[in-house]
C-alpha cells in the first residue's frame, strides 16, 4: 500500500494543477474578450471608411449629374437657336421683294393688256 500512496498526488499539487487549469480558462475568457474588442474595432473603422467612401461617391455622382445636365441644357439651346435660325432663313426665303413684285405685276398686265414690255436690264421696249 505503500507504494500506491507514493504514486498518488500529494493534495496541494491537485489543487495547484487545478488552479493552473481555472487560470488558463481565465486567461483564454480574456484573451477572447479581447479579441473581440479588437474585432470590434476594426469592424467600427471599416464602417466609417465605408461610409466615407460612399459620401465621396455620391458627391461624385451628383457632380456628374449636374455636369451632364448642363451639357443636355446647353446642347438643347444650340439646337433651339439652330432651329431658329433655320425657321427665320425659310422664313426670309419666302418673302418676296416689294420691287421685283411690282415688276412682274406690270409684266403680267402689260402682257394682259398687250401693251409694250420694257426690258429691265437694258430698258429696251419690246413686244
Amino acid at each position: 500500500m505503500a507504494d500506491q500512496n507514493s504514486n498518488a498526488p500529494a493534495p496541494d499539487q491537485a489543487e495547484l494543477a487545478m488552479n493552473q487549469v481555472l487560470q488558463a480558462e481565465r486567461d483564454a475568457e480574456q484573451a477572447v474578450a479581447d479579441c473581440q474588442m479588437e474585432a470590434g474595432k476594426i469592424l467600427q473603422a471599416a464602417q466609417v471608411l465605408a461610409n466615407r467612401i460612399a459620401s465621396r461617391t455620391d458627391e461624385r455622382i451628383t457632380l456628374l449629374h449636374m455636369r451632364c445636365s448642363q451639357q443636355v441644357a446647353s446642347e438643347i439651346r444650340l439646337l433651339d437657336s439652330a432651329e431658329r435660325q433655320a425657321s427665320q432663313a425659310q422664313e426670309q426665303s419666302y418673302r418676296i421683294d416689294e420691287t421685283g413684285l411690282a415688276d412682274c405685276i406690270e409684266e403680267i398686265a402689260i402682257c394682259l393688256t398687250g401693251g409694250m414690255r420694257v426690258d429691265a436690264d437694258t430698258g429696251d421696249a419690246a413686244e
